[in-house]
């Protein structure tokens, strides 16, 4: 704990129990939550423990903890809810002393009662009820504590936040190309000084460690606390006050101008860094001495920044205010898409809300998780049971650990979506309180689908019997084709020339082998594909019933019923937390996010590394191996099965398929 909470700990006995018995320093994130907690109590019209003294000392504490990052923002949110609540309670009190005195001047009696209210209960002048405090999505309300409209305006604002995020993340990457990262470093400016409220953070230099903008990971959370802050302009009770989020949303703009027009503020130790270079002048150290002292001390707060740097700064702020304005809703003087409606719910507290049953052909579905345990939707069965403060949600044969920190009345700043599996295609799934909102991707080839397909080129690829499936893949080809098998072109001797590609080649004549027969298989009866692949095998000597395996497997593709990871009575397989990644089985699916920062995975006791090259591609590496670029697709041949690998963006999905030996 530094010297001044030691002594305030000290000095203060009905705040000492904020501060560890040891003298440490006390965790910061418990005492935001308690500070969310007490606010929470008393905008619901209950007096917080410890009283309301309580809330305005751990408030003086907050104030000067060396708060950072997500912690000071949560800090901040709360804060404004606050301070906006008390500044009602003084305008609301301010009208009622005049009301009370207009009427004893007419010779009224006037009221107390007013005054005897819970704080809760207390309105602002020109509103009827803290319900005209929520409108279009803002998350704060003062109805009673579980309502389910309360619940839902939250999750919508959350869900319309997620848009704002995944624009923000899209826009990181196209300014990682940047070579100086001049827009990435200004938002990273921005953001800070809207923390803090006020504009001495500089924008930083292209090489300042501290920032480490080039890391795509922390590109992303700068420029998500900036969408966070656009999106706080609709989250602060104020907003329903006529005009208060445009003056929020021009603040905002406001500051990117600034940090145009002043990117280089005085630093606040320049006095001091004056004083001691004109100390060290007049010191007799000698010339060398003296020069190598004050590059030194000149170095802490760096040297002076190049009127070209301040052109393309001023770029860097208009590219900033354009993103800003194309995320701001159309109704607010923006371009960006507006709050969703409030949705129907699947197993709903109360029948306004209520869902009875899923629509099939809806892209969005919203489940209250405590209303029930099961439900089928897109063919997929849904299943989810309570795991500690979160839920774990099988859908199909994935597993997710979902957790939120919504609490009645207050949002949930962490609250985030996750990709999952939805059958042959992919979803967001986002979790707010007891509610799972999920939102499937439209013209979206599922990452099953790539899967089934990676399982079929693998099998080619098994160099068992001379390359025997993939020969027979060749014949069936031809079958097809030309109705004739050409016996010496598919024969022992035409595997030479595949055992001498390279591997890429060869996963790509496989996958063009695979998809070929796919087009084939969908244009004939059944009886027609078992009968040409049945004849392809008799072709090569192969033992009867040999080519079932391959035609299953393709058949897997194109029927995702006869999938085993989509079976319903399939068991989930537990989607591995990052950094415990493991496929120990065959058939065993790992769903991961790949952010642009090197993983790794095992596989069958195998150590594969994901990372991108000096080119930008994703690379996987395997030790002894050479590097394979995943693009869709890979397959990598090991001694008695494939590692498949597909990849959608930066979802990737991770199996094995262990070979079928002749």
């Amino acid at each position: 704990m530094d010297q001044s909470h030691a002594s305030w700990a000290e000095s203060s006995s009905s705040q000492s129990h904020w501060a560890t018995s040891d003298g440490l320093e006390p965790h910061w994130a418990e005492l935001v939550e308690l500070y969310e907690y007490k606010v929470g109590d008393l905008l619901a019209g209950r007096n917080p423990k410890g009283g309301k003294r309580s809330l305005g000392d751990l408030r003086s504490v907050l104030t000067d903890a060396p708060l950072e990052g997500a912690l000071l923002r949560r800090f901040g949110q709360i804060d404004r809810i606050w301070r906006t609540h008390l500044r009602m309670l003084a305008d609301n009190k301010a009208a009622q002393t005049s009301s009370h005195s207009d009427d004893q001047a007419g010779g009224g009696s006037g009221s107390a009662a007013g005054d005897q209210r819970p704080v809760s209960a207390v309105q602002p002048s020109g509103v009827a009820s803290w319900n005209e405090l929520v409108p279009g999505g803002t998350f704060l309300a003062g109805r009673l504590p579980g309502n389910e409209q309360d619940a839902l305006e939250q999750l919508r604002f959350a869900v319309w936040r997620e848009g704002v995020r995944l624009e923000a993340k899209t826009q990181t990457q196209l300014w990682l190309r940047e070579s100086d990262l001049v827009t990435l470093r200004c938002a990273y400016a921005l953001s800070v000084n809207l923390e803090r409220g006020e504009t001495s953070m500089p924008v930083p230099r292209i090489s300042d460690p501290l920032a480490s903008l080039g890391t795509p990971s922390v590109a992303e959370r700068v420029m998500a606390g900036l969408a966070d802050q656009v999106c706080a302009a609709f989250a602060d009770p104020a907003a329903a006050h006529p005009g208060a989020r445009q003056h929020a949303l021009t603040r905002l703009l406001e500051a990117v101008t600034q940090l145009s027009l002043n990117p280089f503020p005085r630093h606040p130790d320049q006095d001091v860094l004056q004083a001691r270079v004109q100390a060290a002048e007049r010191d007799l150290l000698g010339p060398d001495l003296t020069r190598t002292l004050i590059e030194g001390l000149q170095a802490e707060i760096g040297g002076p920044r190049s009127a070209q740097e301040h052109i393309l700064i001023r770029e860097a702020a208009r590219k900033l205010t354009i993103f800003i304005r194309s995320v701001i809703p159309v109704s607010e003087g923006g371009g960006g898409p507006e709050l969703p409606p409030l949705p129907r719910v699947l197993y709903a507290a109360t029948p306004r809300f209520d869902l009875p049953a899923p629509d099939e052909g809806s892209s969005t579905l919203t489940i209250r998780l405590s209303g029930d345990t099961q439900a089928h939707w897109r063919a997929q069965p849904i299943r989810w049971k309570r795991a500690g403060e979160g839920w774990l949600v099988a859908i199909g044969p994935l597993e997710y650990r979902l957790t939120s920190r919504a609490r009645t009345g207050l949002p949930d700043p962490d609250a985030t979506s996750i990709t999952v599996t939805l059958g042959d295609v992919s979803a967001q799934a986002l979790l707010h309180g007891d509610y799972l909102y999920l939102s499937a991707r439209r013209n979206d080839r599922g990452l099953l689908e790539l899967l089934a397909l990676a399982r079929a080129v693998s099998q080619l690829l098994d160099p068992g019997g001379a390359y025997l499936h993939l020969r027979l893949a060749r014949a069936a080809a031809q079958k097809f084709r030309d109705g004739r098998i050409d016996e010496g072109g598919v024969g022992v001797l035409s595997a030479e020339r595949y055992s001498a590609a390279s591997p890429d080649a060869l996963l790509t004549f496989a996958r063009k082998g695979v998809e070929g027969l796919l087009n084939r298989v969908r244009q004939r009866s059944p009886q027609e594909t078992e009968y040409v692949f049945q004849a392809a095998a008799e072709a090569l000597g192969a033992d009867e019933g040999f080519h079932q395996h391959l035609l299953g497997l393709l058949r897997r593709v194109l029927q995702p019923d006869a999938r085993p990871e989509t079976h319903p009575n399939s068991t989930p397989r537990h989607v591995t937390e990052l950094g415990h990644l493991r496929v120990s089985s065959p058939g065993q699916l790992v769903m991961l996010e790949f952010a642009g920062e090197p993983l790794t995975i095992e596989v069958m006791s195998r150590v594969v590394t994901l990372r991108l090259d000096y080119k930008g591609d994703l690379a996987v590496i395997l030790p002894g191996a050479p590097a394979a670029i995943l693009r869709e697709l890979l397959v990598i041949d090991v001694a008695a099965g494939g590692i498949l690998l597909v990849r959608q963006g930066g979802r990737i999905l991770v199996s094995y398929q262990p070979h079928v030996r002749v």
